[in-house]
């Protein structure tokens, strides 16, 4: 933000202070509906896919209870048992999202594990109008699957788009519930790294920011949820 010459320097970083404490603390109560216009990122100026900007680690913090998000009003019960979210037709960037499931111990992964999984088009749009598609109701991008023995989990999509909350854009995320016997089920999102709405968007946690991976064909993130017992 571009200040007057005439405003001292210690006005000038009273206000920058003031304003990145107003965006911080900014809170709502749900996502807001896809963008119509959008506007210029912050910075940087251009938006490459989250997906494909940095190659991470993948280490998810060890032993510490996942951070629950919020669930935004496009959640939809009833999603088909699947772990590939892309119908035929569907565009955006192919990724796939793996990783485990544990208790607090984070000793042997859980069985059989639900992951209620759902997010936005790659253009930021959320199917929420019950299309119907060969006689069937049709969930775009919605699906539920389970861990392995192990307590590993894969799901294969693409990278969804950003969309307007408000005034300003969400990062690309991806909704999940995590669902098992004897643990409390889990509401939150996935987010990506060097997404250039991170450090402005009121509802991420920077420990739910997936490590990325750079494959010939598609991304590849991973996360490792860790719940707490009921």
């Amino acid at each position: 933000m571009s200040m007057s010459h005439t405003y001292s320097r210690r006005h000038a970083l009273w206000l920058s202070a003031g304003l990145l404490v107003a965006c911080r603390d900014r809170q709502s109560s749900a996502d807001a509906s896809a963008p119509l216009a959008p506007p210029s990122p912050p910075t940087p100026t251009s938006t490459p896919s989250p997906a494909l900007t940095t190659a991470a680690s993948g280490a998810t913090p060890s032993c510490i209870e996942t951070h629950a998000n919020i669930e935004g009003p496009y959640y939809r019960a009833g999603a088909p048992e699947r772990s590939s979210l892309t119908d035929p037709g569907v565009a955006g960037v192919p990724i796939d999202i793996q990783g485990r499931v544990t208790g607090l111990d984070c000793g042997r992964g859980l069985a059989g594990v639900e992951l209620d999984v759902w997010h936005a088009t790659h253009d930021g749009h959320y199917d929420n109008d019950g299309t119907m598609h060969l006689g069937r109701e049709r969930f775009l991008l919605r699906g539920r699957l389970r861990t392995d023995a192990e307590g590993r989990y894969r799901v294969s999509t693409i990278v969804p788009g950003r969309y307007l909350n408000g005034p300003q854009y969400r990062p690309a995320h991806v909704h999940v519930k995590v669902r098992a016997r004897g643990f409390a089920e889990l509401t939150t999102q996935l987010y990506f790294p060097d997404d250039p709405y991170n450090d402005i968007d009121p509802f991420i946690h920077r420990s739910l920011v997936m490590g990325m991976e750079k494959a010939k064909e598609r991304a590849l993130g991973h996360f490792d949820f860790v719940l707490r017992p009921a």
